[in-house]
């Protein structure tokens, strides 16, 4: 309508009044402006539609009122009509979207306002239907492509982030058997915003309201709102946050009823308005019923696995008397169905009531190797054993019955369930590991319990052959093979055998211990508080555990395990005392070490992020300080308190620039002590600090040192903390049987008094190819989540450049990688 009256406007523009009267009738706010572009007149339609009075305007310039780019003047005065596009800002300061057209006259112009409220609103809405079609369509796609649940998740996520253009969303299914609600698939978010909120009651956070109401929930501000406490959505950077329930319906749920809750977050703020809402309950209820009829075909074939398993199993129990063939058959037809990290089969020992680890199928390291004791009591496999009833453990972090499967907790095993063997007499356990928590549920019971029944045959049958075929292994070899102390008292307290450990410790004949009792026996060992211990505990048949203190101020770790006969009478008790310190002692350093160094980059790295864009803010906001001193600014009343805010911009920003060198200087290394130190002799303390870890875990250390290096002025503990990084960095990517070969040399040449090169090699995984100039990068890692934190070498780069040195890494022909370390001869401290 305005475009169709412009040269009415201008033609008519000489009689103000006819033209303001044509104005009112239009319903449209119009300005007069001189050339300096000052208001001079109004019409009546400005009061009413801006709440200014007409006699409030003259002299106010117009682009108080409009906000649009501003144009020069030359530009309006070059032209006859001119439109802009902005907002219109009324007298109680709210404004609204508007077209302004200025039409030139011959002592300035009239500027005539269109609202575009309503055309913006339809745009917004039509622009909203076009992405709620296009969401359907992709989803549609989705639902409709794949039959696997957890790609079927991925996917709608991943529709909905992109389609929708929100920055994240989430989706949790019900588990069906414990009723809890479990974080499925996420997409655009860190997985640690779920740390606390993996596994929720129905009622419990946002989620579960969500869940238990049965109703969409809008958050429209993170930072303030309770219901997401568990979530870590406002330190994110999310504000706006929504949620519907996932509905299904059917014959026995008219009314429908929740599987599950699906979310979304924006960062930007009220986000999502009542017509998302609709439409993502629209989702919510397509995609229930698309996740339950997943679920239902997925059950289906996971019925028919089940039994052609069971059919094959069947078939191989009666194939062979050796169960270690048998066993592995058996795990290679479970693991189609159920995944593990490790499996194993522990059998009962009955004349020690103790079980055997007698087959193992696992490719992680472990300790817990095929023919390892383990107790009955304290154990989820001896209580299966004993009990005769499955056992499932969904987290050993957060709940742990047994007190000896700690020592899966320790190797990484987070959920395990075992099922008991049984033919006409209890035989043992098989049981299944693995690394991710909540692994296993009741459903995985139905699949193992006929195949324990089979498996059960036919080990009777193996040990009935093994047990003619094979003789015994006499318990007294086993006995003194243990490299701990270990020795068996009466029910009276007196010592009936001790094994040769405790013999090398103790320095005395076997004869001298004999019939001691357990007090003499500490004594002689020297621990300072194990002489007056009671062995109450164990005569209750329990299993006593103490932390003893040595002399010489060694840790021991001591267990006494009850011995009962078929009557359940004790008649005796098994002690095990191990030397722990220099365990705890590396355990402590190394963990020291990992912390701190991922403190010290962390802190650093934020630093230096943030400082950068502080940077040119200050440059910006210093530019800014400089133009407002323009004069002709400094006469509008609009930046009356331009100049006043900019200062304290600035000022602030060099405060946080203060803020910040604080945390580089916090994270810097401090300087140590540099002094003259002999490199030979410090790898060879570095040689003790690591040999335990790398005996513990079969590599072999070979040290080809040079006979003769010159002294040179360092820092002692960076380098050792250096030469222990990177030596224990070789052992994670070595297997078994691993070596490793540390040469030194003096090599002469360029300036002062040459370098000392540090040859450090082993015989495991070569580096990856692409990666060799990124493995001194801080948190580059290539070892699995959570067994590295990517700062090892990083702080290794820091400590040789501390030291103006250099290292490098390179692949050898053979397999394994080798670490070049060269560290200048000096006689004075680095500067």
């Amino acid at each position: 309508m305005l475009k169709f009256n412009m040269r009415w406007v201008t033609e008519t523009a000489k009689n103000t009044t006819l033209l303001w009267d044509v104005l009112d009738a239009l319903n449209l706010p119009a300005f007069s402006i001189n050339k300096e572009l000052k208001i001079t007149d109004a019409n009546e339609v400005v009061n009413q539609r801006l709440l200014f009075h007409k006699d409030d305007v003259p002299g106010t310039g117009i682009f108080e009122i409009v906000e649009v780019a501003r144009p020069e003047k030359d530009s309006l005065a070059n032209e006859e009509t001119t439109v802009y596009e902005g907002r219109c800002l009324q007298k109680n300061r709210e404004s609204f979207p508007a077209r302004f057209t200025f039409v030139k006259q011959p002592d300035g112009f009239i500027v005539v306002i269109e609202d575009l409220s309503s055309i913006t609103k339809i745009s917004r809405r039509a622009a909203q239907r076009s992405r709620e079609i296009n969401t359907y369509n992709a989803l549609s796609k989705t639902l409709s492509s794949t039959p696997n649940l957890n790609e079927l998740a991925r996917g709608v996520l991943e529709t909905l982030v992109t389609v929708m253009r929100i920055d994240a969303a989430w989706l949790y299914l019900m588990d069906n058997l414990s009723g809890e609600l479990n974080l499925w698939n996420f997409q655009g978010v860190d997985e640690k915003i779920f740390e606390a909120a993996r596994h929720l009651k129905p009622y419990e956070c946002f989620i579960g309201r969500v869940m238990s109401s049965g109703k969409a929930l809008l958050v429209k501000n993170a930072s303030e709102d309770p219901r997401i406490t568990h979530l870590k959505i406002a330190e994110s950077g999310f504000t706006s946050i929504a949620g519907v329930p996932l509905s299904v319906k059917n014959i026995d749920n008219p009314g429908g009823r929740a599987i599950g809750v699906l979310g979304v977050a924006s960062r930007d703020k009220d986000y999502f308005n009542s017509l998302d809402m609709q439409f993502l309950s629209s989702v919510g209820n397509q995609l229930g019923v698309a996740i339950d009829n997943t679920r239902l075909i997925e059950d289906l074939r996971d019925k028919m696995r089940q039994i052609e398993l069971i059919n094959e199993i069947s078939g191989l129990v009666n194939s062979s008397l050796s169960i270690g063939h048998i066993f592995r058959l058996v795990v290679s037809e479970i693991k189609k169905i159920i995944s593990f990290d490790r499996a194993s089969i522990n059998l009962l020992e009955e004349d020690k009531d103790i079980l055997k680890i007698f087959a193992l199928d696992t490719e992680r390291p472990t300790r817990l190797k095929k023919g390892i004791m383990a107790p009955l009591k304290g154990t989820s496999s001896g209580w299966v054993t004993q009990n005769q009833e499955p056992w499932i453990n969904r987290d050993l972090r957060k709940e742990m019955p047994f007190i000896h499967d700690a020592v899966l907790l320790e190797e990484g095993i987070r959920s395990t369930i075992s099922i008991p063997l049984f033919k006409d007499r209890p035989l043992g356990a098989l049981n299944l590991d693995s690394i991710d928590p909540g692994h296993y549920s009741e459903k995985d019971l139905e699949i193992l319990l006929p195949v324990a029944k089979n498996l059960s045959i036919a080990l009777e049958n193996a040990l009935l052959f093994e047990e003619i075929s094979k003789e015994k292994r006499a318990w007294e070899k086993t006995f003194d093979a243990i490299t701990d102390m270990v020795w068996i008292e009466n029910q009276h307290g007196k010592v009936l055998r001790v094994n040769r450990t405790v013999l090398e410790h103790s320095g005395r004949p076997e004869l001298s211990l004999i019939h001691k009792s357990s007090g003499e026996i500490f004594s002689v060992l020297k621990i300072i508080n194990g002489a007056k211990m009671e062995n109450r505990q164990v005569h209750e048949k329990k299993r006593l555990y103490k932390e003893l203190r040595g002399r010489d101020g060694n840790t021991y770790h001591f267990w006494a395990y009850p011995l009962v006969d078929s009557d359940g009478n004790v008649y005796g008790a098994v002690n095990y005392l191990r030397n722990v310190t220099e365990q705890k002692r590396l355990e402590h350093q190394l963990l020291r070490t990992d912390k701190l160094a991922a403190l010290g980059t962390l802190v650093a790295g934020i630093a230096h992020e943030i400082n950068n864009p502080l940077g040119i803010i200050a440059g910006y906001s210093e530019a800014l300080l400089d133009r407002a001193n323009d004069p002709e600014l400094m006469k509008l009343g609009a930046f009356e308190d331009f100049q006043e805010y900019l200062e304290t911009i600035n000022k602030e920003i060099f405060r946080c620039k203060d803020i910040l060198k604080s945390l580089l200087e916090f994270a810097r290394p401090s300087s140590g002590t540099y002094r003259e130190i002999d490199i030979n002799a410090l790898i060879k303390e570095v040689i003790l600090l690591v040999k335990h870890k790398a005996s513990k875990q079969k590599h072999t250390l070979e040290l080809r040192l040079s006979e003769w290096l010159p002294e040179t002025s360092a820092e002692p503990g960076a380098l050792r903390q250096l030469f222990i990084n990177i030596i224990v960095n070789s052992m994670s990517f070595m297997g078994d049987e691993g070596k490793i070969i540390i040469t030194t040399k003096h090599e002469k040449g360029g300036p002062g008094k040459g370098v000392i090169r540090i040859s450090i090699a082993d015989n495991g995984k070569w580096i990856e190819s692409g990666t060799t100039d990124k493995i001194f990068d801080p948190f580059f890692t290539t070892k699995p989540v959570g067994k590295g934190t990517g700062l090892g070498l990083s702080i290794s780069h820091r400590i040789v450049s501390e030291h103006e040195g250099t290292i490098e890494a390179e692949n050898n022909d053979q397999g394994g990688t080798t670490f070049h370390i060269k560290i200048p001869v000096r006689e004075k401290k680095i500067q």
